[in-house]
C-alpha cells in the first residue's frame, strides 16, 4: 500500500500582508520576533515576515480587510492568485513590531514661564443654605450679652480676641447685636456668600497661605488667619477684664 502524500499547508508560504494601520495592535503576540517587520505609510501598514511563521498568519487572519501575499521566484502574488500582483511590500527592513506598537521615548518640557495675571479672592451672594458655625462681634457687644447669658450657653462657644473685634466658634451661638455669623469649618464665610472663585476651601486655604493649625476667616475686607491655639472657654470674667483692658487703651492712647 502506497503512503498518502503529506498534505501542503498553503499558508506556511505566506510572507506578507497589508492592512490598514489602525489593526497593528492585532501583531502584538509576535512583537518579541524581530524578524517580523513593518513599513507603516498613510493609514496602510505593510508586514513582512520569514515563510513559514504560521503565528504571524494567525494573528492577521481575523483583522477586516487584511490581504495575503506569497513570493515566488522573485515575484510576489496575492494568496490564492497564479497571477503576479504590481503590488508589493515597500522594499527596505522596516520596523520591528515592538518598536510600532510601544510608543516612542519622549523628553519632558518645562511649562511655559508666562505668569497669570492674580486673582482676588472675594465674596459674592448666593450659595446653597448652610447653617452658622461661627460669629463675628465687637468685645464691648458681646460683653453685653454674657452679662445676662446663662452659664450653659458660655459654654457652647470658645472664643477668640484681636483688639476690639471677638471670633466664637460653636453649633449655637449667641444672639449678639451687629454680629456677622459665619458657615463652614476651617473656612469661615458669612452666611449668605459664597467665596469666589467658588473653589473647594482646601484650594483657598492654600492659596491664602494657610496652615493646619490656623482657621481662614473670609469677609469683605479680605481672608484673616486665626491661630485655633487662640479660642478659649468663654467666661464673664474674661470678657470683663477684656472690656477694661480697651477702656484703659482709649484713655492712654
Amino acid at each position: 500500500m502506497t503512503p498518502a502524500a503529506p498534505v501542503h499547508d498553503p499558508w506556511k508560504d505566506v510572507s506578507a500582508a497589508r492592512l490598514a494601520a489602525e489593526h497593528l495592535p492585532a501583531l502584538a503576540p509576535v512583537r518579541n520576533h524581530e524578524d517580523v517587520r513593518v513599513h507603516a505609510a498613510e493609514g496602510v501598514a505593510w508586514v513582512r515576515w520569514p515563510a513559514g511563521r504560521v503565528e504571524v498568519v494567525r494573528c492577521l487572519l481575523p483583522v477586516p480587510g487584511v490581504e495575503f501575499f506569497t513570493r515566488r521566484d522573485g515575484l510576489w502574488f496575492r494568496f490564492g492568485s497564479r497571477l503576479p500582483t504590481a503590488e508589493v511590500p515597500p522594499s527596505g527592513d522596516g520596523r520591528p513590531v515592538a518598536a510600532v506598537l510601544v510608543p516612542a521615548r519622549f523628553e519632558p518640557t518645562l511649562p511655559r514661564s508666562e505668569s497669570m495675571p492674580p486673582v482676588r479672592l472675594g465674596l459674592v451672594r448666593g450659595g446653597e443654605p448652610k447653617p452658622a458655625t461661627a460669629l463675628g462681634c465687637a468685645v464691648a457687644d458681646l460683653a453685653r450679652w454674657a452679662d445676662t447669658a446663662t452659664t450653659a450657653e458660655l459654654a457652647a462657644v470658645r472664643a477668640a480676641r484681636s483688639g476690639e473685634r471677638a471670633v466664637l466658634l460653636g453649633s449655637h451661638l449667641p444672639a449678639v447685636v451687629s454680629a456677622t455669623r459665619f458657615w463652614g469649618t476651617d473656612l469661615l464665610v458669612p452666611v449668605g456668600f459664597r467665596p469666589d472663585p467658588d473653589l473647594p476651601p482646601a484650594a483657598l486655604r492654600a492659596a491664602v497661605g494657610a496652615t493646619a493649625e490656623e482657621l481662614v476667616l473670609l469677609d469683605h475686607d479680605g481672608a484673616e488667619l486665626i491661630p485655633t491655639a487662640a479660642f478659649e472657654p468663654l467666661t464673664r470674667a474674661g470678657l470683663r477684664l477684656a472690656v477694661r483692658d480697651l477702656r484703659a487703651g482709649a484713655e492712654h492712647p
